[in-house]
């Protein structure tokens, strides 16, 4: 390998190269769609009239397609398959950025670790997947929603107003109230969530769901399965979460 690449290199500086891209695209006998990239390098050597070819071959459809799950996996959760929080407050960045306003919740399953607990971490699994499926379809077009880690839920609704975003809360709230939740084995089981709402704030772009966390804990505070807005803290006033 070493005789083989410094002749190869002892071509390349001493004779004329000549260097092309050319992309092919068949269908080979299993059916999947190939796109074959060849790099072709062509010497001519100073001390013969034979010309030497370098061919490097790359399947450039499949290199992309692999890319492009790569990017996908890396933007979305594993769990529910939607926006990861990542994603989510790269979006919210580019909101900021532009100058664009909106309403952004915070979503979160109200006493989860009981399902946990009660039904197991299966069962506790299907029960996100179907709220992140009962997510997807209240909120549809309207904005993004995307899951932020444990049972945690966050809505971003673009160009809309606190008052449009608290409509866009209670409906999610009383659908999610609704359901109704089945372990694998059928036990029923309820669930509610609790709702956090706030507007975007250029002054919270370090953590720009701080009011929304605030308002949260509000209506946890207050008795779960509830909506709150958001308002400034007292002087010295802390606490911790609930569940």
């Amino acid at each position: 390998m070493i005789r083989s690449t410094a002749i190869i290199a002892g071509i390349l500086t001493a004779g004329s190269l000549f260097c092309t891209l050319i992309v092919m695209a068949f269908r080979p006998s299993d059916g999947e769609h190939v796109v074959l990239a060849l790099s072709l390098a062509v010497a001519i050597p100073l001390v013969c009239a034979v010309p030497v070819a370098l061919v490097v071959a790359s399947q450039a459809e499949v290199l992309a397609r692999l890319n492009r799950q790569l990017a996908y996996e890396a933007s979305h959760d594993a769990l529910t398959d939607l926006p990861n929080r990542r994603e989510f407050f790269d979006e919210i960045g580019r909101r900021l950025e532009s100058g664009g306003g909106g309403t952004v919740l915070l979503a979160d399953v109200d006493r989860f670790k009981q399902v946990n607990d009660h039904h197991g971490h299966h069962t506790g699994d299907e029960a996100l997947r179907a709220l992140a499926r009962l997510f997807a379809r209240e909120i549809a077009s309207d904005g993004l929603v995307a899951r932020l880690g444990g049972e945690e839920f966050g809505v971003l609704i673009p160009d809309t107003s606190l008052a449009r975003g608290h409509e866009v809360a209670e409906r999610l709230r009383k659908t999610v109230e609704a359901q109704d939740f089945h372990s694998p084995e059928g036990n029923r089981f309820p669930l509610t969530i609790s709702i956090g709402i706030d507007c975007l704030r250029e002054r919270e772009s370090a953590y720009p769901l701080r009011g929304a966390d605030s308002a949260l804990y509000a209506a946890k505070s207050e008795g779960r399965n509830r909506v709150s807005f958001y308002t400034p803290p007292k002087s010295g006033e802390r606490g911790e979460k609930a569940a």
